[in-house]
């Protein structure tokens, strides 16, 4: 379950970075990839490939090392607190929180016999799982706080990393264009002289 989630999230993210430049900056792309004449130059097209790619590997570099920290804090959790079990507590989620404790240990999902039977299992103690259990039940508030400002900050990196691989991509494009227009105008005047 852990991997199919982080496959989907990668997935989303790569889909994301392909839709995500815009129709004007591939229409610039395609110019410069054409000649004075209107053909398509191997070397020109090799330019904007090497740019399109360090665009693309700018994002998939920063969507891999977010990958890798949610993956490596999804085993994390996993070895103390076993995803089934998180996966069981948060269907049975209710805004009443008594209310919802009472379902965590009513059958037939129990979650915290659950969770026991999984701790003594790892070479813990009914004391020690029952500790655990009321320092996350307590302790719930801050670490969805925790997790919300996690998932904000990340929005916010991957927005300046995005914005920044961007500007890069057109200030090189237009340059780029800007050079081979202003060659392909000193072409057409010298020819008249």
């Amino acid at each position: 379950m852990i991997w199919a989630l982080y496959g989907c999230c990668f997935a989303l993210m790569i889909i994301l970075a392909i839709v995500a430049m815009p129709s004007d900056v591939r229409a610039l792309i395609l110019e410069n990839c054409k000649c004075s004449k209107g053909r398509f130059r191997l070397r020109y097209v090799t330019k904007e490939l090497g740019s399109v790619s360090r665009f693309y590997g700018e994002l998939l570099f920063t969507a891999a090392i977010l990958a890798i920290v949610v993956g490596f804090g999804l085993i994390v959790l996993d070895s103390v607190v076993k995803t089934e079990i998180i996966h069981s507590a948060v269907k049975q989620a209710d805004w009443d929180l008594s209310k919802w404790e009472k379902d965590l240990r009513s059958f037939p999902n129990n979650v915290e016999h659950k969770f026991t039977q999984h701790h003594i299992s790892q070479g813990g103690t009914k004391e020690s799982a029952r500790s655990i259990m009321i320092f996350l039940w307590r302790g719930l508030p801050v670490i969805m706080l925790l997790c919300f400002v996690a998932v904000l900050l990340t929005m916010r990196m991957s927005s300046r990393v995005f914005t920044r691989a961007l500007e890069s991509l057109v200030t090189d494009e237009t340059l780029r264009n800007r050079r081979r227009t202003k060659q392909r105008y000193l072409r057409s005047t010298s020819s008249f002289l």
